[in-house]
């Protein structure tokens, strides 16, 4: 014969409680340490440069940030989704720096879907343009 012990109503509350703060605790540890890595969308706008194949981000360009053998005036302008059907490469620079892709935490994009934080501002707008 087995001997079981019944919860009273306040125990299991206590339990419940404690498991949901766990679980908040867990989640706040492990959501900071989580990246959600966003890589540029189809419709941004970059800079190509046809002869050699490349295509570069425009805060790189219009900051100036480009290597001085690079002439500017060369380039032209085409979404992203054009520059890879041409079979272009994302200039390996732009890439180091990060401006082909955005990063956001999982217990900020958690909060922002709960409404308890802002969304942080893309760094591409819907029409293509791009946030510096």
């Amino acid at each position: 014969m087995s001997f079981k012990r019944k919860h009273s109503s306040l125990e299991k509350l206590y339990f419940v409680i404690a498991l949901v703060v766990g679980i908040l605790f867990l989640f706040s540890l492990l959501g900071r340490s989580i990246n959600i890595t966003a890589t540029v969308p189809d419709h941004a706008i970059v800079y190509v440069d046809e002869q050699n194949q490349v295509y570069y981000a425009p805060p790189y360009i219009l900051g100036n940030k480009y290597p001085p053998a690079l002439d500017p005036e060369i380039l032209t302008a085409l979404t992203v989704a054009d520059s890879n059907t041409s079979h272009f490469k994302p200039d390996q620079e732009c890439i180091e720096l990060g401006y082909f892709k955005e990063q956001d935490t999982l217990t900020h994009l958690i909060m922002v879907k709960f409404g308890l934080a802002e969304p942080k501002q893309s760094r591409w707008n819907p029409d293509g343009s791009w946030n510096f």
